[in-house]
């Protein structure tokens, strides 16, 4: 009896941790089935005739000299697949044996052209991973991955200082690495004397780890998904794809924009108990009806296995290297704007210091101006009240010093000695 063959149709060459963990999982799922995955390279000569397509953004405008292979037509099953908003040209899926994409958003882009198109969550919500021993790790300590990319500096105000004051221990996880995260992660003025810095892992060592945190804060849909289906809390640093696929799950919250978002959610994961038990189990059992149906669907036709080629041709060698070239293009400038924006955001802050500065001291000198002023005013009445006091006692000198003041206090004297007697007499006329 012939071994059942999926042939598997993905990103496969960029690289990225999210799609080659899609291929996975699916062989994984297929595996459990009785069908034997063979991954199929996106820039091979020759396709088989039915194929799963699927892993990472992969229905965009026409157009694009990778992202074009993945176009093909035929009786194939598009699995679970990232769609842009902007994407057309889409008639070639009307022939297909089954149409999903991972979002409600993405699956409302694929009903202009397939009205019965499905939503299917992300075959790695099913991944499974042996355990990886991460090095530097004391039993019981709190533990919080962080994953961080250009992007994310771009997008959290004053990102660092942020996560410097979370007090636990953090695992810095390099996960999209093609992005240079591991570096980049390193060059960052994180606070190191609690940290642990990993290099680049695979992706079932990443989803090991992932699975080993107590809270991640990431900045890759995948990672996120690492995360939520291992009910693990997570803060997602916000990508349209991400917002897309958790609000489908009651979990939008989770996805942060900006630093006060973000700074919630490291509250939240502070003291709240969060559970995802009961959106994994409906994405779990949706996950299997798909993969039945897959299941049903190749076994209605025998699948071509296409042996890989050992040596690739000139055409397909310069086209792989192109689009590497792009990719790391695109990436660099990714991280030259994040520096650009940086060493701004550095100069402003000087300048407003140095500008703060500046009409603090104006202020301090206009202060004391007031204050010299006001103390000029107040001596200038207290001279004043002295000089009249001065004028004052003078005067009542004068008077006290001449003869009618000495007549007039001679003459008023027996009035006062009449007076002070009669007080006498009156007094002892009351007593008993």
């Amino acid at each position: 009896m012939t071994a059942q063959i999926g042939n598997l149709l993905f990103d496969s060459i960029s690289l990225n941790t999210g799609d080659i963990a899609i291929g996975i999982a699916a062989a994984q799922i297929l595996a459990e089935r009785g069908i034997t995955a063979q991954i199929v390279d996106p820039l091979g000569e020759r396709m088989p005739g039915q194929m799963i397509i699927g892993g990472g953004e992969l229905i965009r405008p026409a157009g694009d000299r990778l992202y074009d292979v993945f176009r093909q037509p035929g009786a194939h099953i598009l699995n679970a697949a990232g769609v842009w908003d902007t994407a057309g040209g889409l008639d070639y899926l009307k022939d297909y044996a089954y149409v999903s994409a991972r979002s409600s958003r993405e699956v409302d882009v694929l009903r202009r052209w397939v009205p019965q198109a499905e939503i299917v969550p992300c075959a790695t919500t099913l991944l499974r991973s042996d355990h990886y021993e991460i090095p530097g790790i004391e039993p019981g300590e709190l533990l919080v991955g962080i994953h961080m990319v250009p992007h994310s500096l771009r997008q959290i105000e004053n990102l660092v200082p942020l996560l410097n004051s979370i007090p636990h221990k953090k695992v810095y996880i390099p996960f999209t690495h093609y992005n240079g995260d591991a570096t980049f992660m390193r060059h960052l003025p994180f606070d190191k004397s609690n940290s642990i810095f990993l290099d680049a892992l695979t992706p079932l060592e990443l989803h090991s780890v992932v699975g080993q945190m107590d809270r991640v804060i990431v900045s890759s849909l995948h990672a996120s998904i690492f995360a939520y289906s291992q009910n693990i809390p997570f803060a997602s640093v916000f990508q349209q794809k991400a917002q897309n696929y958790f609000e489908d799950r009651g979990l939008g919250a989770h996805v942060v924009a900006d630093r006060s978002q973000l700074r919630e959610m490291i509250d939240r994961m502070e003291t709240e108990a969060f559970d995802f038990s009961e959106p994994i189990e409906r994405d779990t059992a949706a996950i299997a009806r798909a993969f039945d149906r897959y299941a049903t669907i190749l076994g209605q036709n025998e699948q071509e296995s296409v042996p890989l080629v050992a040596v690739e041709n000139p055409v397909t060698s310069r086209i792989r290297h192109e689009v590497l070239l792009a990719q790391a293009q695109q990436i660099i400038g990714d991280r030259d704007l994040t520096l650009a924006g940086s060493e701004s955001a550095r100069l402003a802050a000087i300048a407003e210091s140095e500008a703060m500065a500046q009409e603090s001291a104006a202020m301090t000198r206009k202060t004391a101006q007031e204050t010299a002023e006001n103390s000029e005013v107040q001596q200038a009445r207290i001279d004043d009240l002295e000089h009249r006091l001065t004028q004052t006692e003078n005067a009542l000198a004068r008077i006290t010093r001449s003869r009618w003041w000495r007549l007039a206090v001679a003459v008023t004297r027996p009035a006062r000695r009449a007076r002070t007697a009669l007080h006498r007499l009156a007094g002892m006329l009351q007593r008993p």
